[in-house]
């Protein structure tokens, strides 16, 4: 078949075959992001700070899928005159279109990119908490290739590399779409934005890469940028598989997702390397990132065969290995916060609030047996204090009138090490009384045949 034979007008060419600089910058960008939204359910809360790249979200969105929109949140970092006047614009504009703004402040402004990171994206996770929503953020193929070079530049592994690209509940409709043509959409729609003046600054590292590394890299080894996104895409396709591989291992998270457990034989049936594969994919399905440090002790620790053992990892997340039934579990616990979720409840008994944390308290109808330690009758209008234990407490009970450390009373009722913290103290007059489903003591005034006794049943709730 000579040359001319094998050309084929313009006009019958496959639309997959048409250049991209052909198609209409909103045919390009309205495709794609049906092509997102078809990939998942329900609302979205968009995150847009009033750069170009989040504008063109915000305007997308509204023009083409505004049954989807939730809301629109800005933050304001509180870093300065940009940060107040982008989050105005971004609520100018959404309340234009018709669309709810949740707009917040910071307190103190943040010195460096992942103080900011951490800020905004509590934020915005209240936000999508509120309206039963995901996040859909703005990142672009030019945000995920500085990612992938800024995780391969701090020793990052497979899974690191995966960067933006990794599954997760946040939707990025424009991964696959240059900031340049979105730049082409905004400026021909003459839709309004603010330049970051952080996006020009060197000071941090992704300004860095972006203005300075990447060009020298790119002009040294042409292709280099593309070279690094394939790395990327196959990075996220190992880190798929590993997760559907770990789907099918009967792996257990608590409803309120601090708590994770494996079998033990998952991990005791692979190999050292295969064990550090698994172990950051096990962490991060409770919230917690293994750092390499982090990872090398997990694998040691999964051939210790210490059961009631634990290790603390950075941040203060623990894996610990215990019995369960007839066979070895290992948990992951995420840190607690501060007050490990805990409001504090000062006031009268008869005021006691149903929850504490991962506690229940119920009110009883009639008087259990004296000897369940699971529960107690108090007088009604006793002021009480009920917080989670603290290291020095020490309780009063018939055994040792004197007093004895609450830790020992753990110890002879099995009470796990990482348990203990979150678990319950009741006081009267700042003396403890009682421990639930481990002690009563001296202090607590119930005694069995008194009518006039409120009688409570206090009991972890995700057992």
């Amino acid at each position: 078949m000579d040359r001319q034979q094998q050309e084929f007008p313009r006009d019958d060419l496959p639309p997959d075959d048409i250049a991209p600089d052909d198609i209409a910058p909103g045919d390009l960008l309205h495709a794609v992001l049906d092509v997102a939204l078809q990939a998942v359910d329900g609302p979205l809360v968009l995150a847009v700070s009033g750069g170009r790249d989040s504008m063109a979200l915000l305007h997308a969105m509204a023009r083409w899928a505004p049954q989807r929109i939730a809301a629109v949140a800005t933050y304001d970092h509180a870093t300065g005159d940009y940060a107040t006047e982008a989050a105005s614009l971004v609520a100018a504009q959404a309340r234009r279109l018709g669309l709810t703004v949740v707009r917040e402040r910071a307190r103190v402004g943040g010195r460096s990119e992942a103080q900011w990171r951490d800020a905004r994206w509590a934020f915005l996770r209240r936000v999508a908490q509120g309206f039963r929503a995901r996040v859909a953020t703005a990142h672009t193929r030019d945000d995920q290739l500085e990612t992938i070079v800024m995780r391969a530049l701090r020793g990052s592994g497979a899974r690191g590399l995966a960067a933006l690209g990794a599954t997760s509940d946040v939707l990025r409709p424009w991964l696959g779409v240059s900031r340049q043509e979105l730049a082409r959409w905004v400026e021909g729609e003459g839709l309004p934005y603010l330049d970051d003046p952080m996006n020009a600054s060197l000071r941090f590292l992704r300004g860095r890469v972006r203005h300075e590394l990447l060009p020298a890299l790119e002009t040294a080894s042409p292709g280099f940028g593309e070279a690094m996104l394939a790395l990327g895409e196959r990075a996220a396709a190992w880190r798929r598989e590993v997760e559907q591989y770990l789907d099918g291992c009967g792996l257990v998270l608590t409803g309120d997702r601090t708590r994770l457990t494996v079998p033990a034989r998952i991990l005791e049936g692979t190999s050292a390397e295969g064990r550090a594969v698994l172990w950051p994919a096990i962490c991060a399905r409770a919230g917690v990132t293994l750092d390499a440090n982090g990872t090398r002790a997990a694998v040691r620790f999964t051939m210790s065969d210490r059961r009631g053992a634990h290790i603390r990892l950075a941040g203060g997340a623990t894996i610990a290995r215990r019995r369960d039934g007839r066979s070895d579990i290992f948990e992951v616990r995420r840190a607690a916060g501060r007050d490990s979720g805990w409001p504090v409840f000062a006031g009268s008994v008869d005021a006691l609030p149903p929850r504490f944390g991962r506690w229940r308290i119920r009110r009883l109808g009639v008087e259990p047996l004296a000897t369940d330690a699971w529960c107690i009758g108090l007088p009604a209008g006793t002021s009480v204090t009920v917080r989670p234990w603290q290291p020095g407490d020490r309780i009063r009970t018939a055994g040792a009138p004197a007093g004895r450390r609450v830790t020992r009373y753990f110890t002879e009722s099995r009470v796990p090490v990482l348990d203990r913290p979150t678990w319950p103290v009741m006081l009267a007059a700042g003396e403890p009384m009682w421990v639930p489903g481990v002690c009563r003591g001296l202090a607590a005034p119930s005694r069995p045949g008194r009518p006039e006794l409120i009688w409570y049943r206090c009991e972890r709730e995700f057992d």
